[in-house]
């Protein structure tokens, strides 16, 4: 995998989100309340959350190679002047060439909630929602953003969550700062 999968991919699962928008808009405005129905808009809720998460995680991961000038072929190898700018590997066992340590982010454990500490740096005044920190974003998108896990595809729709609520309007304000800040970090680093 080169790192420029990671946009392809967070480029397809962004208009996978809008495009189940549209649906969940389309169920939405139905005068419907039979079980069937609010288990559709559940399933809908549930994959828009994890596909925002992924393409979050996805333009993130891309964002930082792109912006670090990853020169390698695969991510899956080791570059310790890369990863000595920015403090990324890919796996987390990867010591320091100096033999100090490990480095403190890496990606093949989906943390990227931690690994966008790496833009926040790089990147103050982005203007991007979740990178600039001068930028509000709601709490209730944090929360979503800091609890999302790639587990998640795994859960069905039925599953309650104790920390995150998965509600229309939080998916929707959700895809919508996932499409901010996608769509900044592509203005930014191309």
């Amino acid at each position: 995998m080169n790192y420029q999968d990671y946009q392809k991919a967070s480029a397809k699962h962004l208009l996978s989100c809008q495009s189940i928008l549209l649906v969940l808009d389309s169920l939405n405005s139905e005068n419907n309340d039979t079980k069937n129905h609010n288990q559709k808009i559940k399933v809908l809720l549930h994959n828009l959350f994890y596909l925002s998460g992924y393409t979050l995680e996805s333009i993130i991961n891309y964002s930082i190679y792109k912006h670090f000038r990853w020169s390698k072929s695969s991510i899956y190898e080791i570059d310790h002047n890369f990863s000595s700018k920015c403090d990324l590997t890919f796996y987390p066992d990867v010591p320091r060439q100096n033999g100090r340590g490990n480095y403190l982010f890496y990606i093949s454990q989906h943390e990227f909630s931690r690994n966008i500490q790496i833009l926040s740096k790089a990147l103050p005044n982005s203007k991007v929602p979740l990178i600039d920190r001068t930028i509000s974003v709601d709490k209730d998108l944090i929360n979503l953003f800091l609890n999302w896990k790639v587990e998640i595809r795994y859960h069905p729709e039925s599953t309650q969550y104790s920390t995150i609520e998965l509600t229309i309007d939080n998916i929707k304000r959700f895809v919508s700062t996932t499409d901010q800040v996608y769509n900044g970090l592509m203005k930014l680093v191309g």
